[in-house]
């Protein structure tokens, strides 16, 4: 057992015959989240992080949080602004270790508006923030096959965590069985109506209002196990964000390509990632799509417009003349597509807490660099937008690290309905033919998705 500060203790096992899917299967208790990474390099995916039975849960929606603490089994409600209440309840622990992550919240924080609009006019609620704080979590490294049990006690009395009979359990459990899952069709929006709001919006779009994220919804009633569709959906489109988090009466999964912002210490890193393209079936075509992604006109002017727009959204955060762009237009891939990014980092201002940089950097309604008030009226007119898919997941360490990943293609399960929304930039040198086929694309693979799965009943 090793101590790293009065409330932290950690424990590292061999991890050669454990992944992070059997890791989660056979970890016992209730809210289990997975946050995982298919990228195996010293990077932003070197680790996958495993937990269950938190501490807490903050539930909050408008000028509310609710605070439920499972050691008192009471609830506590806080009125106020929601990010100004999340810094104040967020606990702050010194816990150095060497990971990212080692204890604390994780969850996610959506759109002001908490309404998904549908063809048939059925809504989910669900909060505008949603966070369990987990003391004890899982690390597995992917460069090292190691893992590492985190248990960190936010009260101040002192408490032996029992990772012993927890790295048992990891070693030597029982997983859950094998699962599969089907859907039948609900609803999903119109190829019709989607193409009028893309046009609408786009014909909005100026110098000011530079940028907006339209969203087309799939609609589907699930059986199974919504843990199958994840596996499924890992292994057919894996990205350096993979994530499953269980609520109490909703589990969010998904991928993605890009973390939304990043900070660690006094570092604030962003990745604004616009411009996909198809891999080759050949290193030499593979060679050429990225020549072809690279060279659009289009694409770069709109990969500048959200680069800029970040740019400008630090400078709320940071000192200005720390903000800078690192390998710009840079092209990286994943395994079906290639996509381009920059790097923008900065240094945050004193006293300033990292949930003030999520804060500044999430796009409301969908939007950067949009107005509220006319994002509000364009996109509750014009699309379907809301919650979870216009925000952002991730944790918050106690440590006051911080990592969140856009949701733009997040699957939310709730009362065996599931809801998909496929996500796409527009801005005003956009190719809305190119956007529509994106669309289509992504819709068609999430329908073979579900096939694997069991199919359409």
């Amino acid at each position: 057992m090793q101590t790293t500060s009065s409330r932290t203790k950690m424990k590292t096992i061999n991890g050669d015959s454990l992944t992070p899917i059997l890791i989660f299967r056979r970890l016992q208790g209730t809210h289990k989240f997975l946050l995982e990474s298919s990228s195996q390099h010293e990077s932003t995916g070197r680790f996958s992080f495993i937990g269950a039975n938190p501490r807490k849960t903050y539930r909050g929606v408008g000028d509310e949080i609710q605070e439920f603490s499972y050691k008192t089994q009471k609830t506590y409600t806080h009125k106020g602004d929601l990010f100004v209440l999340l810094k104040r309840l967020m606990p702050r622990i010194s816990n150095t270790t060497q990971f990212p992550f080692s204890g604390g919240a994780v969850g996610y924080v959506g759109q002001s508006a908490t309404t998904i609009l549908s063809t048939n006019q059925e809504k989910m609620q669900l909060p505008d923030v949603h966070f369990h704080v987990y003391e004890t979590i899982i690390v597995f490294d992917h460069v090292t096959d190691q893992v590492t049990l985190i248990h960190t006690n936010i009260d101040a009395e002192k408490k032996e965590p029992n990772l012993e009979e927890l790295a048992e359990q990891l070693l030597k459990g029982r997983e859950s069985e094998d699962t599969n899952c089907s859907y039948l069709t609900k609803d999903t929006s119109s190829d019709e109506h989607f193409e009028m709001s893309l046009t609408n919006i786009k014909d909005s779009l100026d110098e000011v209002n530079a940028r907006v994220v339209l969203s087309k919804q799939f609609l589907a009633n699930l059986e199974g196990d919504a843990f199958a569709l994840y596996r499924q959906l890992r292994k057919k489109n894996p990205a350096p964000y993979m994530y499953y988090v269980t609520f109490d009466d909703h589990i969010v999964l998904g991928t993605s390509p890009e973390s939304l912002i990043r900070v660690k210490g006094e570092r604030v890193i962003a990745t604004p990632t616009e411009g996909t393209y198809a891999r080759g079936l050949t290193k030499v075509e593979d060679l050429e799509n990225e020549r072809k992604l690279y060279e659009n006109v289009e694409v770069k002017k709109s990969h500048a417009v959200l680069v800029t727009a970040m740019q400008k959204e630090l400078q709320a955060v940071c000192f200005r003349d720390s903000i800078q762009v690192i390998d710009a237009m840079r092209i990286e891939r994943s395994k079906q597509v290639m996509y381009m990014t920059s790097r923008v980092e900065g240094r945050i201002l004193p006293m300033l807490h990292a949930l003030d940089v999520l804060a500044a950097t999430l796009p409301p309604f969908a939007t950067t660099g949009i107005p509220k008030d006319y994002a509000e009226h364009r996109l509750m007119t014009t699309t379907q937008t809301a919650g979870v898919f216009g925000g952002a997941l991730g944790f918050i360490g106690f440590n006051g690290h911080l990592d969140f990943a856009l949701t733009g293609r997040s699957i939310v399960v709730e009362n065996d309905i599931m809801r998909m929304q496929t996500t796409v930039t527009v801005t005003k040198y956009c190719n809305e033919k190119e956007l529509l086929q994106k669309v289509e694309e992504e819709e068609r693979l999430f329908l073979q998705l579900l096939g694997k799965e069991g199919g359409a009943n």
